[in-house]
């Protein structure tokens, strides 16, 4: 019983800690949380870096450093932080302490 009730509080704070990140989206850059990245650097083809920070975009999955297709998936995502098209707006954290960003074309 003592074991459910922890696994009960864990996932209740996990769900606190979600809404918390939305809301601390919502309250930095435009209304609807989004805000651009332009001057990013990609490191792979789902990662970028942008101050000091690491973002993770959510459901996308490119290739790792060194796996084929690399490089040109770390490429498209330079060309998509440089080009000032598109958005992102943070939604959670993940185990690596990356921000995982939902992306929206502007």
């Amino acid at each position: 019983m003592k074991r459910l009730i922890a696994i009960v509080i864990v996932l209740a704070m996990g769900g606190v800690l979600l809404c918390g990140m939305d809301v601390y989206a919502q309250k930095r850059g435009s209304p609807s949380g989004y805000k651009s990245h332009k001057g990013a650097k990609a490191i792979d083809g789902d990662t970028y870096s942008h101050k000091g920070q690491r973002y993770r975009i959510q459901q996308y999955n490119a290739p790792e450093r060194g796996q084929p297709g690399s490089r040109k998936a770390t490429q498209r995502l330079q060309q998509k932080l440089d080009s000032g098209s598109y958005e992102w707006k943070p939604v959670a954290k993940d185990a690596y302490g990356r921000t995982i960003v939902k992306e929206r074309r502007k």
